[in-house]
């Protein structure tokens, strides 16, 4: 009887330990089936026929009223941005952003102001390669390698409010705010402290990167990297999140279902193309 127990009793505690590892350590596999709802039907009130899925093409995408921009694009050492790169950027007085980063600045910049009435500044975003490399002559210990930087796509922001920036930007409000809700307005703490083990950057409150919605609740919510994030979608596979679609598959072959508007194409720098749509 006692040896049934002492069975029984080591049994429990493995399917425990088990447990409290999966949550802890979630495997890929994991991460995906908790973050999406990868080709299920039921996340939407909308018939059966709205989930036909096609496979299509970039260009065929952009003729028909997609949008194509840089917000996906995942810079980091192991993939630094093309040569040939020239991000579309906008002016906003002296400083210079990825043009589709812009309305979102402005909206989390305006709830700033509204909450707070204080204002956030940008002290970096577009940068120049030669810029880059300067910084990096000048011995900054957080500056990326001159190709793998982020502010070479106008994509990150570099953000402080008035007394405080750099690592003090926590010692404010409002630099508190902006790490707890910046992904509501599509973006998210690039390194953040969980994550220098993948990022290989130290932690950086005050460096937002733009991805847009919905990545940008996703990865906050989950707690992962830019890095994990998109590794984590199975290519010709198609993801719900709330009333969002996302896939991801090379230019000529591109799956998207039926039914969805207000669709984005983004490379993601890997050699894939991210495609979100809104329903």
């Amino acid at each position: 009887m006692k040896k049934i127990l002492t069975v029984i009793s080591i049994f429990i505690i493995f399917i425990f330990a088990f447990l409290i590892f999966e949550k802890v350590f979630p495997s890929e596999v994991y991460v995906i089936k908790s973050i999406f709802s990868s080709n299920h039907k039921n996340n939407f009130p909308v018939s059966e026929s709205y989930y036909e899925e096609k496979y299509t093409n970039l260009n065929e995408l952009i003729k028909n009223g997609a949008e194509i921009n840089n917000s996906l694009m995942l810079i980091n050492s192991e993939h630094p941005l093309p040569k040939d790169y020239s991000p579309d950027l906008v002016d906003l007085g002296d400083i210079y952003i990825n043009s589709c980063a812009e309305q979102a600045y402005k909206n989390l910049s305006q709830e700033i102001k509204n909450s707070f009435n204080n204002s956030l500044y940008i002290m970096s975003a577009f940068r120049t390669l030669d810029e880059q490399i300067e910084i990096l002559e000048s011995g900054n210990e957080y500056a990326a390698s001159a190709d793998s930087s982020e502010h070479l796509s106008g994509l990150a922001l570099d953000v402080y409010v008035k007394h405080y920036a750099g690592m003090g930007f926590l010692d404010s409000e409002e630099g508190q705010f902006v790490n707890s809700i910046c992904h509501d307005y599509g973006f998210i703490i690039r390194y953040p402290y969980y994550g220098e083990h993948i990022t290989k950057i130290p932690y950086e409150p005050w460096h937002i990167r733009y991805v847009g919605l919905p990545h940008s609740k996703i990865i906050a919510e989950n707690n992962l990297t830019l890095e994990e994030y998109i590794e984590s979608f199975i290519p010709n596979k198609i993801y719900y999140y709330e009333n969002y679609f996302i896939s991801r598959g090379k230019a000529d072959s591109l799956l998207i279902p039926k039914g969805f508007s207000d669709i984005t194409i983004s490379p993601d720098n890997t050699g894939y193309y991210i495609i979100t749509g809104k329903h």
